[in-house]
């Protein structure tokens, strides 16, 4: 019996059979003898590795064509293709054997050769056009571009579970690619907390410093990187255009350049108007009006209009302000969803307190550690605490001794 050369990369280009395909190759072969005469090149099998190997088995005889190619890149066009032509594959059986492809359609492009549709290629004719490797691919494949670059992805990120499923036919390149696509994701967000996490310092020299006192028209030595603040609604206030008019300007005065102010006001129409008619300075923009929403809210409902469960927040930004650090992306939609402090699970100070988680977002979005975050109405003292916890320096006023004092036991210092 004529020994044959069995190449490994040759013999890995060819799909396996399953055990059921090769017991009923066998059960013929054993039945009818080999009838197709095995090919090789240089004495080396390229097509006819399972009847070779039944043929050793039961010491078979058998007959071979000898095959002429160029090189050894031409033998393994011809192998894949004829794999093309005599199996029933799968898109993804074919997708894999056409990426196979790769090297050599990416080395003709690279020499700048023959550049044509597959077909055209493989037939080696004379005839020159840029070459598309991933169309090549799929073409070679008869699958869309799209197909082709899922599979690749496919090969490099799926588990052996999952090929396994597309071999077996359990699962389609579609939902294999989507299995993909969901881990990664998740791997991006893991990685984008992880990376929020490294934001926050634990640095003891940093002090939330609040200063009981008016705020309104304070005049700080240096400009800061953020104004963060949460002023009286106008509930509270009676003439809330006046309000508005007394203190705005004078804070986003102070805002530096390419610094950032976010000022939460309530959604009522009066107040919206007040703030809306306040014109920026022209070193910065109103960017936005962002809404935060929560769920959680209590009280009798009313019966005139739509029960209230969000407030309005002005984003402004500074003409050289640099762009957003938003790791995970649903913390960059204009509506923010969160709950509000609940006092039934001790986490309420005042009415009106806004969440730290709220807080420790729009401080990570818009300055970076080491910047100055300022609040002319601090309150209980949530935007100070948030941004020292991200290695901000804070400082702001509360007017109020009793939410200052609040402020003070949660761990703000007095700023005298």
């Amino acid at each position: 019996m004529q020994e044959l050369i069995i190449d490994k990369d040759f013999f890995d280009l060819i799909p396996p059979l399953t055990t059921e395909e090769f017991s009923q190759l066998e059960e013929n072969i054993l039945r009818d003898g080999i009838q197709d005469p095995l090919k090789v090149w240089n004495n080396t099998l390229i097509d006819g590795h399972n009847r070779y190997k039944i043929a050793q088995q039961h010491n078979l005889p058998f007959e071979v064509t000898e095959m002429n190619f160029e090189s050894r890149n031409d033998a393994v066009i011809w192998i894949i293709k004829n794999q093309f032509g005599r199996r029933n594959l799968s898109a993804y059986d074919r997708s894999i054997l056409a990426l196979k492809l790769k090297p050599i359609i990416a080395a003709k492009a690279k020499e700048n050769q023959i550049r044509k549709p597959v077909e055209s290629v493989l037939e080696k004719s004379p005839k020159q056009k840029t070459i598309d490797t991933r169309q090549e691919i799929a073409k070679a494949a008869g699958v869309s571009d799209n197909t082709i670059a899922k599979v690749e992805k496919i090969e490099q990120k799926a588990t052996p579970e999952v090929k396994a499923a597309l071999k077996s036919g359990e699962m389609s390149v579609n939902q294999a690619f989507n299995e993909i696509k969901k881990v990664e994701k998740q791997e991006k967000i893991e990685q984008a907390k992880a990376d929020i996490a490294a934001q926050f310092h634990e640095d003891n020299t940093l002090k939330a410093r609040l200063t009981i006192g008016d705020g309104i028209n304070f005049k700080p030595a240096e400009p800061y990187n953020l104004l963060l603040t949460d002023p009286p609604y106008s509930t509270d206030i009676a003439d809330i255009d006046t309000f508005a008019q007394s203190w705005l300007p004078n804070a986003l005065n102070f805002v530096r350049d390419d610094g950032f102010a976010y000022v939460f006001i309530g959604a009522y129409p009066a107040e919206l108007k007040a703030y809306l008619n306040i014109a920026p300075p022209k070193h910065l923009t109103l960017t936005q009006i962002l809404v935060w929403t929560y769920k959680n809210t209590l009280g009798n409902n009313p019966k005139d209009r739509y029960k209230l469960n969000y407030q309005a927040c002005l984003f402004y930004r500074g003409v050289n302000a640099p762009n957003l650090n938003c790791p995970i992306t649903n913390e960059q939609w204009a509506v923010q969803e969160i709950n509000a402090p609940d006092g039934r699970i001790g986490d309420r100070y005042h009415a009106w307190q806004k969440p730290f988680e709220i807080a420790e977002r729009f401080i990570r979005h818009s300055t970076k550690a080491g910047d100055t975050v300022f609040d002319p109405f601090a309150c209980t003292g949530t935007f100070l605490l948030a941004a020292v916890k991200l290695g901000r320096n804070a400082y702001g006023f509360e007017i109020n001794p009793d939410n200052a004092k609040i402020a003070f036991e949660r761990g703000c210092a007095n700023g005298g």
